[in-house]
């Protein structure tokens, strides 16, 4: 039987609180359905119910244009263009260009009602080179698939499925289907051969993969399975983390730290598989709107941030870091020596026993990454030296990765 969670009791277990603030990323009035990075501006486009918005550099500011339709997702195409997915069960559904120069669409395919658009880097075996393939998923339509975003085939295998969202990692490739409780198909192989999950498998409605290719996804609503879930074999099983009701978006920093959303009171959260349950942060003061619609990192950013895409814009954070407890796995377990201490002295890092240390990084307050050391050896006697000169006087956070855990701890230099 389903436990039933209380928001209060959310709240009064959840973890430390974390000092941070929202920053506006477009205005209040844009009701944000999604963000795609890295797509005809460096800011992008946002997603909405009516058209899409694009950052205008010249002008800097956020332009609005719109064939009528809700825009469901856009990808870099090449120098001038963009791909744009619109749809809602209309005859003008499908995927369209975008010229950037000319702010005209022009239609592609015809697809009735696209739920997502997406490129797969696939890696060519024999060249050693990778090439875009690019994946649209239709309500009862279908999965399409294309090399040149301009000839698109439907995959087989999902004829008269409803694909509502997809994502990969490296070669694994996931995609769900909502008109089904057995809804989630796997691939290994770039997508040439696809699998059902088996067991006991969740419907799942945003779904993200980490950089660590860990794979999370939320069943969204009220019932007797509401909750988030995890799969560390690329979506072939399903692990329950929490239950929830509500639960819309889950997503990752570059750090790997996961956040997750609701539709309504609930706003948004750090949670923290590894402390006593619930194991939630929740971030909500600042925040103008708490109905969260998709929780997103720009990976062009060098920056350790988050962007919440909500019912009145888009909102970035960078420095939920700052003044919060430690997240990482057992950070009272290393040992950093002298702390705080001089910009041009060095520092002791001390270990537990019997790992190997793979990398020691450094970020600024602010999230900015500003050192890394490779390691991929043992350290003798689980202890080594970090020279801080260059280094400006502030508060930094160390993030230790070894091969079998990834610890954090703050750092002062004065």
């Amino acid at each position: 039987m389903k436990k039933t969670i209380i928001i209060i009791w959310l709240f009064l277990f959840s973890l430390p609180s974390f000092s941070y603030t929202w920053i506006p990323f477009c205005p209040d009035t844009i009701h944000a359905n999604n963000i795609c990075f890295g797509v005809g501006s460096w800011k992008g486009v946002i997603c909405t119910d009516e058209g899409m918005y694009l950052w205008q550099e010249d002008i800097e500011e956020w332009s609005f244009y719109t064939y009528g339709l809700p825009v469901m997702g856009a990808v870099h195409f090449n120098a001038t263009q963009i791909l744009v997915a619109m749809g809602c069960g209309t005859y003008s559904d499908g995927v369209y260009t975008f010229d950037l120069e000319t702010k005209q669409f022009e239609v592609v395919e015809w697809l009735i009602n696209p739920n997502f658009l997406i490129v797969v880097p696939v890696l060519d075996k024999q060249s050693n080179q990778f090439t875009d393939e690019y994946y649209i998923g239709c309500q009862f339509g279908g999965l399409y698939r294309s090399t040149d975003g301009l000839t698109w085939m439907e995959v087989p295998y999902f004829t008269g499925k409803s694909c509502t969202v997809m994502d990969f990692y490296e070669n694994h490739l996931v995609v769900i289907e909502v008109s089904n409780i057995y809804n989630i198909y796997w691939s290994d192989d770039y997508g040439v051969t696809w699998q059902e999950s088996t067991g006991s498998i969740p419907m799942i409605t945003d779904l993200e993969f980490s950089y660590d290719g860990d794979l999370y996804g939320i069943f969204p609503s009220y019932s007797n399975s509401s909750g988030l879930y995890s799969s560390n074999d690329f979506g072939q099983t399903w692990d329950l983390e929490f239950w929830s009701d509500n639960m819309s978006a889950v997503g990752f920093d570059a750090m790997g730290t996961i956040f997750v959303g609701w539709e309504s009171e609930q706003g948004i959260a750090i949670y923290d598989p590894l402390t006593p349950p619930p194991g939630l942060t929740f971030l909500n003061d600042g925040l103008p709107n708490i109905n969260i619609n998709k929780i997103l990192l720009n990976p062009a950013m060098s920056a350790i941030a988050i962007f919440c895409c909500t019912d009145a814009g888009v909102y970035m954070s960078n420095d939920y870091m700052v003044g919060g407890e430690e997240k990482m796995v057992n950070s009272d377990q290393i040992s950093i020596y002298p702390n705080p201490v001089s910009k041009k002295r060095k520092v002791n890092v001390e270990i537990p026993d019997n790992q190997d240390v793979m990398s020691f990084q450094i970020y600024s307050n602010d999230g900015r990454f500003v050192l890394e050391k490779n390691f991929n050896m043992n350290i003798v006697e689980n202890r080594f030296d970090i020279n801080l000169q260059g280094l400006e006087p502030g508060m930094y956070i160390i993030r230790i990765k070894t091969d079998n855990s990834e610890f954090a701890k703050k750092l002062v230099i004065h």
